[in-house]
């Protein structure tokens, strides 16, 4: 994966090239200077809901620019791998020749799905999948994961202990959207109290992005923190949950198709 990330890196005007699994944990990265493994870790979360807020509208979505000051993100989709979902970023400076790297990013996600399935495939990291959401790499002596040496231009693949596996945002592999199974530490995440509740607040969070657009999954998180007293979701709370996110739809004939869209009924 390292000379796959490295062969970004060597692009003119390309600072960063790292992957995140659906959750925006990072899986591996290599970069140039300051883009070292705690700043590619803080802009994970971010990076996943930006994600997250594409994939409400655009569900088969394959690849999408950012531009920030003088620079440029580049997002690619690696799709879904043993159920885990997965995105390569690429930071780059306003040397870079877009046509040029659009190619070598395409034809790099494509060698990272294959490296990330492979790894899928190994013993024992079906388990890491399900507990994780994410594959960080094949098994190192005594089962660990390999890491690399950290530092400036390093490339990182981190042991299973490095990513929080309690309380963290499991992937879903059907939408790319995540909900935390308990009450997580993020001010951005809720809880649903089973797979059946999170797909209904994914459910929830798409038809709702059809009225409102990409703030749909943040109306969702709010109205579900407001409703739920320890803000874990059920199927019970879905109806009241329902009731909730349509005042956020303005016309009554959008409202009430997004009710019955959820089986509430019409609104009132």
């Amino acid at each position: 994966m390292e000379n796959t990330l490295q062969s970004l890196l060597d692009l003119a005007g390309v600072n960063a090239a790292v992957v995140y699994d659906g959750a925006g944990r990072l899986v591996a990265q290599r970069g140039k200077a300051v883009y070292d493994r705690g700043l590619c870790e803080q802009v994970g979360g971010p990076i996943s809901r930006a994600v997250d807020s594409i994939q409400l509208q655009h569900e088969d979505w394959e690849a999408v620019t950012a531009r920030f000051g003088d620079g440029t993100l580049l997002l690619r989709s690696l799709g879904d791998v043993a159920g885990a979902s997965y995105v390569l970023a690429v930071v780059a400076d306003a040397t870079l020749n877009p046509a040029f790297a659009a190619v070598a990013i395409r034809v790099a996600a494509i060698k990272l799905k294959k490296l990330l399935g492979g790894a899928a495939s190994l013993p024992g990291l079906s388990a890491l999948h399900s507990s994780l959401g994410s594959s960080v790499g094949p098994p190192g002596p005594g089962g660990s994961q390999l890491g690399a040496a950290r530092g400036p231009g390093s490339s990182q693949l981190y042991p299973p202990g490095a990513h929080p596996a309690s309380g963290s945002r499991p992937a879903m592999a059907s939408s790319g959207l995540s909900w935390s199974k308990t009450g997580g530490s993020s001010p951005s995440s809720v809880a649903a109290s089973d797979p059946a509740a999170s797909a209904w607040l994914t459910r929830a969070s798409k038809e709702l992005a059809r009225h409102v657009g990409p703030m749909a999954k943040v109306y969702v998180e709010e109205a579900v923190r407001r409703l739920c007293a320890d803000a874990t979701f059920s199927l019970a709370h879905g109806p009241a949950l329902a009731e909730e996110l349509s005042g956020q739809v303005e016309d009554p004939k959008d409202r009430t198709a997004f009710l019955q869209a959820l089986g509430a009924g019409k609104a009132k």
